[in-house]
């Protein structure tokens, strides 16, 4: 093999790539990236075995078609430091190359063969959906997602898919979002996508793709890539039945006004008072190191006795931080039991800290 490639277009793809390979062994395949050059065009192909993607560069000049392997990292690293300039990728034995000017490196290969078969689309169902939708709606729940929960579904997102609509569901056990897309669908099924796929997703979803899916994988194309990544086969929690309702105060606030008011408690504390009267809300850190913060917001509340909710900050800016609207309603059953914020179609049950 032996090609010719711009270095920031080169680094751009390797970058993208890298996040798919083994970074903890670099003796086995998983850690090296897989070059094919063939025609026109530079095939970039990366796996951990969970998840996958195949980078299509196309308009390059390639001398001699062929195959190439060798460690992510090593090769990121290297085209980092090189100039803005022509480079040439070249194997020769069992080592590739690679050259710009003056300057010369020497990687190892692996025999491309035993690199991980990608799955194909072949009697997979078409799931259709929009790609900056399936996009946007995993990021409205990916911070209420958990990373290493003993129940594996915790640890991705679910999407319940009916005919008139999805939910996109997440959850750590301490709280949990749903968040409604209205859409028209052909069929009803559900999938969960693991937490480190909805990351990659958000950096690749952004034109047109034709999404596939089976019990176990799910596959994204477009042009310029092929994506994969296994699904979570544990049976998610029945959230329907997790949502309170029947509430005895719901109210309306101002977005940015409380987002401003958490932001000065947190600088001291991750822990939170709300304090609910007939004329304002008080904001008040709770802190173990004598450590004091309030500050109020000044609002007529239709409320029969004041009473207050002691919450995780983070758990409150991650929702506001994920809305757009300025406003937001809190609704409340009792001060000791789960609560809702919800804006549009986003919905977040919070329990609040016992102390």
């Amino acid at each position: 093999m032996k090609l010719s490639i711009n270095k920031n277009t080169l680094e751009a793809a390797i970058t993208l790539c890298n996040s798919y390979v083994d970074k903890k062994d670099a003796s086995i395949i998983t850690s090296h990236l897989l070059f094919q050059a063939q025609d026109d065009k530079l095939i970039i192909k990366a796996s951990d075995y969970e998840i996958g993607l195949t980078y299509h560069i196309k308009k390059i000049h390639i001398d001699n078609p062929g195959f190439a392997t060798t460690n992510g990292k090593s090769l990121a690293d290297i085209i980092k430091n090189l100039n803005n300039e022509e480079i040439t990728l070249e194997t020769i034995d069992n080592s590739l190359f690679i050259k710009q000017k003056n300057t010369k490196y020497k990687l190892p290969m692996f025999n491309y063969v035993d690199f991980p078969e990608f799955p194909n689309i072949e009697n997979k169902n078409k799931f259709n959906i929009d790609s900056s939708d399936l996009s946007k709606s995993l990021k409205k729940i990916l911070p209420c997602i958990d990373t290493n929960n003993a129940k594996y579904s915790f640890n991705g997102a679910y999407l319940n898919i009916k005919h008139d609509k999805i939910d996109f569901v997440g959850s750590d056990t301490k709280r949990l979002a749903i968040y409604t897309l209205n859409k028209q669908n052909d069929n009803e099924f559900s999938i969960c996508i693991p937490k480190k796929a909805i990351y990659e997703m958000q950096k690749l979803f952004y034109e047109n793709i034709e999404i596939f899916y089976d019990e176990n994988i799910l596959i994204a194309k477009s042009d310029n890539f092929e994506f994969y990544t296994k699904l979570i086969n544990d049976k998610f929690a029945n959230y329907e039945a997790i949502i309170p309702n029947n509430f005895k105060q719901e109210f309306l606030f101002q977005t940015e006004d409380f987002i401003d008011s958490l932001k000065k408690i947190s600088v001291i504390t991750d822990k939170l008072k709300l304090q609910f009267t007939k004329n304002k809300i008080i904001f008040e850190g709770i802190s173990t190191n004598n450590i004091e913060a309030k500050t109020e917001i000044e609002k007529e509340l239709d409320i029969n006795e004041e009473f207050s909710l002691t919450i995780k900050i983070k758990f409150f800016l991650d929702f506001l931080y994920s809305i757009e609207e300025s406003s937001f309603k809190l609704s409340i059953k009792e001060p000791n039991l789960s609560f809702i914020i919800n804006a549009e179609n986003l919905n977040v049950i919070i329990l609040p800290i016992i102390l």
